[in-house]
């Protein structure tokens, strides 16, 4: 029987580091080139952390300035009825586009060819921006409420826009014909960002009901959300992934404060049965042995009961934690990517409700 010894955190994340060298944080963006974040300030200051914890002026963008996205070695930002590009080499202004007849140009997203879609928050719309070209039009106009965070959703053909407001709803735009739906209302309120991880995961920030949250979702929205930040946050904005380091960044405009979170190895579980288990079980992973990435499937038999699936090695220490959070009954399934872990044996142990399951898994590198 193993021993199981560890603390299990209730969250998914590292504690925070925290930078305060900013005035009302807006959006953040990362700069692979020069292995940097870039933030906007509503008092229209763009800053530059580097990887040395160093906060310095990038570029003047202009008061209101809010969502920044970055395409061929350019910052691009939302400064009220503008876009503006800024060089990544100097900071020099290099573009400037106004969209005639927009009031509060807010989230901004752009496709990796240089199609940007930008949230107008006071007019109800959304604006399509050819950064090539230059060309512009009202992409929807029409929004059915103040959207904010954009992001493009390219292989499923999509914007996915998260919205203020109560009970705050998530929409996604179909970039064949432009045509807006809804695919969920949150139950939480003012969604500000909204963005990817590496595993299709999408998060999303809200600021209410209080305390400040960040909210994650399958890809699909088939099930709940899980709250995987409810602390030290405050009127989360407009957050942004650097996937390959498995980091959230988000700019905290109420705190004048830009957090940063380690998400780790969340791998993204996804429902594979809809139908309802007579019992809980954790099946055996697969394949077994592996070597890096294998597969978990478990039964969930009770709605509303905490779900906790996480890895431990032979000494009982915990080394991935994969899943901590309420689940629908079903069956489901997570990939289990080992490849910071040594060759050996390790244990994979699911608890739900009064069920305790656990299963050995052999990692062989």
């Amino acid at each position: 029987m193993l021993k199981i010894s560890v603390f299990i955190s209730a969250f998914l994340f590292l504690v925070p580091s925290v930078f305060s060298q900013f005035a009302t944080p807006e959006s953040v963006t990362f700069d692979s080139v020069y292995n940097r974040w870039l933030v906007t300030n509503s008092t229209g200051v763009i800053k530059q952390r580097t990887a040395d914890g160093s906060v310095s002026d990038f570029a003047p963008a202009g008061s209101g300035t809010h969502g920044i996205r970055i395409y061929n070695n350019t910052a691009f930002v939302c400064m009220q009825n503008r876009i503006k590009g800024f060089a990544l080499t100097n900071g020099a202004e290099v573009f400037n586009v106004q969209l005639t007849g927009a009031s509060f140009l807010n989230g901004l997203g752009i496709s990796s060819s240089g199609i940007a879609y930008i949230s107008d928050f006071t007019g109800q719309r959304i604006y399509k921006l050819n950064l090539n070209t230059q060309l512009w039009w009202i992409y929807v106009p029409a929004a059915g409420g103040q959207p904010n965070g954009v992001y493009v959703d390219t292989p499923r053909n999509r914007l996915l826009v998260c919205f203020w407001g109560s009970n705050a709803a998530i929409k996604q735009v179909n970039l064949s014909d432009s045509s807006i739906t809804t695919i969920t209302n949150t139950g939480y309120n003012n969604c500000d960002g909204i963005y990817l991880d590496k595993y299709d995961n999408v998060y999303i920030s809200s600021w209410g009901p209080s305390p400040a949250k960040i909210l994650r979702y399958d890809i699909n929205f088939s099930l709940p959300a899980a709250i995987v930040i409810n602390s030290g946050l405050s009127n989360p904005a407009d957050i942004f992934i650097n996937k390959s380091r498995d980091t959230l960044c988000v700019p905290n405009s109420g705190s004048n404060t830009v957090t940063f979170h380690n998400i780790g190895n969340i791998s993204g579980v996804q429902l594979v049965n809809s139908n309802i288990p007579l019992n809980y079980k954790l099946f055996q992973n697969y394949p077994n042995p592996f070597n890096p990435a294998t597969k978990i499937k478990f039964d969930i038999a009770e709605t509303g009961k905490n779900v906790n699936l996480s890895v431990y090695n032979t000494a009982g220490q915990l080394v991935s934690q994969l899943l901590n959070e309420t689940l629908t009954t079903g069956t489901y399934e997570i990939n289990f990517d080992a490849g910071y872990l040594p060759s050996g044996v390790y244990y994979c142990r699911l608890k739900a409700g009064s069920y305790n399951g656990i299963k050995k898994l052999v990692l062989i590198k």
